[in-house]
């Protein structure tokens, strides 16, 4: 019987190209493949030495880095170590809020002394307002300034009514401006160490806009401030005052328009004005019993966080 032909086992030249050729066509490929890394990278040059430490100087940088510097080209090693933390920035401190602030002006000063000195012992911040050519006038300005409390003119004006008396250095709107001026440098050199000038009466003398110029004019030059006492709405008294730029402020609040038992709650009001716009401005008078209801409601500014200045903190 004729063997069957076996048509699975390979030639001779399949022999050969399995067994020799092959593997020579992969080593070939190899070796392009080398030669080409070769070419397109170049090769690293060479590492900066470190330098030799002798036995008395120690090197401060880590051996990992030291280790890194042989493999690594100049320059590079820094990208491997991490820079040191940053400290971190304390945070901004949170501005302080500003207490609302409250004055109070002393009105009439002068004329009444016993009313007068009962403000003696309050140990607040007052503005005392002094009336020219009052028996007690110089003199109660010099015991306020003693007692570290600011003095300001009580200034006299002309009233709506004819039949009220401002009393004595009165401005009125039919006087000449030579008259006007003589009157008030006498009546500002009458009362000593004052640092502005508010309104005695003057309901017809605020709404006078001639008059109003040619005062705030010279209050300018002599670098006093001006309060507004708002005897009536219609003044002009500080919007010519801001047109001459003189600093000035505007009455928020009589204390003792009802009597000295109103004075509770007037300075309640005082305070709702102050908090609602951060600053108020209160009168009231040498007349008895006042000083004795405003010594009573410190703790109504205590408690509400007011802060209790002169005037002059305030006008703008």
């Amino acid at each position: 019987m004729r063997p069957q032909p076996q048509t699975n086992f390979p030639s001779p030249r399949r022999r050969f190209f399995r067994h020799c050729l092959l593997p020579l066509l992969f080593l070939t490929s190899l070796v392009g493949q080398y030669l080409l890394w070769s070419v397109v990278t170049p090769p690293l040059p060479a590492a900066p030495r470190p330098p030799r430490t002798t036995s008395t100087s120690i090197s401060t940088r880590p051996a990992l880095a030291t280790s890194f510097e042989r493999l690594l080209p100049a320059g590079h090693l820094e990208l491997l170590i991490p820079p040191p933390p940053k400290t971190p920035e304390p945070p901004p401190e949170a501005p302080v809020p500003h207490r609302a602030r409250v004055a109070i002006i002393i009105d009439d000063l002068g004329f009444v002394r016993e009313a007068t000195e009962a403000f003696w012992e309050l140990e607040i911040p007052l503005t005392f307002a002094v009336l020219p050519w009052g028996r007690y006038s110089a003199a109660h300005a010099r015991e306020a300034l003693a007692r570290k409390q600011e003095v300001i003119l009580h200034l006299p004006l002309e009233p709506l009514d004819p039949q009220t008396d401002p009393g004595p250095g009165v401005l009125r709107t039919d006087f000449s401006p030579e008259e006007l001026r003589q009157q008030l440098q006498a009546n500002l050199a009458a009362v000593p160490g004052i640092t502005g000038v508010n309104n005695h009466m003057g309901s017809k003398g605020t709404q006078d806009r001639a008059l109003m110029e040619l005062l705030m004019a010279e209050l300018k030059k002599a670098g006093l401030f001006f309060v507004d006492s708002l005897t009536i709405p219609t003044s002009v008294a500080a919007t010519v005052a801001r047109k001459y730029g003189v600093p000035t402020a505007v009455r928020d609040v009589f204390l003792d328009g009802g009597g000295a038992e109103a004075i509770p709650a007037q300075i309640g009001l005082l305070i709702e004005k102050a908090l609602a716009h951060g600053s108020a401005i209160g009168i009231a008078h040498t007349r008895p019993g006042v000083a004795a209801a405003l010594r009573d409601a410190i703790p109504q500014f205590e408690a509400a966080g007011i802060e209790l200045v002169h005037v002059s903190a305030l006008v703008k």
